[in-house]
């Protein structure tokens, strides 16, 4: 695995208890937290799991930003690569 820049400088882009939340498909480090993990809910106190939901609640609106986004770069790059064939 690349360590990236975030990584390898992280006291330029951290300070003390501030962390990245992620989800499995990342490994924990000294900057990467572990946010979604799958698990039972029923051993949790109220306080974790008011945080899980409002954690959820975050993760459903980046991606359905980021499927946003995806869908108007399509838009706009469809008639240039549609003009660029042609050519």
């Amino acid at each position: 695995m690349v360590k990236g820049d975030v990584y390898l400088s992280k006291e330029k882009y951290f300070s003390n208890k501030e962390y990245l939340l992620g989800e499995l498909a990342f490994a924990a480090s000294s900057v990467m937290v572990l946010a979604f993990q799958k698990g039972h809910t029923y051993n949790l106190s109220e306080v974790m799991k008011y945080l899980k939901t409002k954690l959820a609640k975050v993760q459903i609106k980046s991606e359905n930003s980021i499927e946003l986004l995806k869908v108007k770069i399509s838009k706009l790059t469809g008639p240039l690569t549609s003009y660029l064939n042609q050519a």
